[in-house]
């Protein structure tokens, strides 16, 4: 297995707090899925879990070196089940240009306290 990709990111949970209270809508709609964005609304910390979902679309456009390939955030899902725990899900640009990068796996580790989210993303060139 060779590692083709790793992408690091925190971000300040208030920033995100504060984009949403600014742009509203606009902002969770541009950067979110509609199935995260109904993840978030149900918790209890809601900024919290938009931050945690920032930093990691954030790390995965780095692991992926995807920034300038037409890539929206909404092409990056971060989708958690009790099963698997959280994961990365890849639509539109973000799987198209994955998979010409010969992308087939992409590991994700979250973490998140009171004041920052951060994100660890590996991708790698073989599923197991």
């Amino acid at each position: 297995m060779a590692v083709l990709g790793i992408g690091t990111e925190i971000v300040e949970c208030v920033r995100i707090s504060k984009m949403i209270e600014t742009h509203g809508e606009q902002f969770l709609e541009r950067v979110y899925t509609a199935h995260e964005i109904e993840f978030c609304i149900l918790k209890a910390n809601a900024a919290r879990h938009f931050a945690t979902r920032w930093a990691a679309k954030e790390a995965t456009m780095k692991a992926l070196q995807c920034r300038q390939q037409g890539v929206h955030w909404t092409d990056i899902e971060i989708v958690t089940s009790l099963e698997q725990g959280p994961r990365i899900v890849l639509g539109g640009a973000a799987l198209a240009y994955s998979q010409y990068s010969g992308v087939e796996k992409l590991l994700l580790s979250l973490g998140a306290c009171r004041t920052h989210a951060t994100a660890y993303v590996i991708a790698t060139d073989q599923l197991d």
